[in-house]
């Protein structure tokens, strides 16, 4: 199979496969998915191809192509304004869960029909982000009971 890319398209694609690689090998310290890893280095060998060499370092001790530090910023950027609002995206969603249980209870809130139960947990949300849109975190206390 052959797929014809321009320079630009190749270059979305570099950072694509960076990104996802990220997402799945990012809190991987041990055990990585290796299936992702040699693919990101392969599309990264063949930057160059496309007149974009400049975007890559090769490790020749590892034996391994890797973005440039300026390649790798401008992409974690992006990364960065992801894992940002997926934050408060869950944090919203799992606090609206917590307080939909604690208003009906475990049982309850498990029964009711989707609708309902999505309509409650959006006015949840809602109050919840115009307070962390407001405030941040700065009136989030975490309550330990003794």
């Amino acid at each position: 199979m052959e797929l014809k890319l321009t320079k630009a398209q190749y270059e979305t694609l570099m950072k694509l496969v960076y990104l996802g690689n990220t997402v799945v090998n990012g809190f991987r310290e041990k055990n990585p998915v290796m299936e992702t890893d040699h693919l990101e280095n392969y599309i990264y060998a063949k930057a160059a191809d496309f007149g974009l060499g400049k975007l890559t370092v090769y490790d020749e001790e590892l034996d391994a192509f890797y973005p440039t530090a300026e390649t790798e910023d401008a992409w974690l950027a992006v990364h960065d304004d992801y894992i940002n609002d997926l934050f408060w995206d869950e944090l919203m969603h799992r606090l609206a869960e917590r307080d939909l249980e604690t208003r009906y209870g475990r049982d309850a809130v498990e029964a009711m029909p989707s609708e309902e139960r999505g309509k409650l947990e959006r006015e949840l949300m809602d109050k919840l982000y115009a307070e962390f849109h407001q405030n941040g975190l700065n009136n989030l206390i975490l309550y330990r009971p003794s």
